[in-house]
């Protein structure tokens, strides 16, 4: 299941920053240093996961900073969500 998520993760933010692929996000892509994403660019990643991966929602209660370090850290974030909403 975590490599499903990753790599909608990846595909995701792949479309979000316009990049022709996912070739160069990994699990510990830096999502801030490696990808440039900012604030703005966070919301928009967070409602494209919601659109993307059936039955994710951001809760505004459980998201830290934290989860938005790496790709791996947003990946357990949203598997942890899934899990909480299973």
């Amino acid at each position: 299941m975590k490599e499903n998520i990753s790599e909608q993760v990846r595909e995701t933010l792949a479309a979000t920053l316009n990049l022709k692929s996912t070739e160069t996000i990994h699990l510990n892509t830096n999502l801030k240093e490696d990808l440039g994403l900012d604030s703005m660019t966070s919301l928009t990643f967070l409602m494209a996961l919601e659109d993307n991966i059936k039955g994710f929602a951001v809760d505004a209660d459980t998201l830290e900073v934290e989860h938005l370090v790496s790709v791996e850290s947003i990946t357990g974030y949203v598997m942890q969500s899934l899990k909480g909403a299973a």
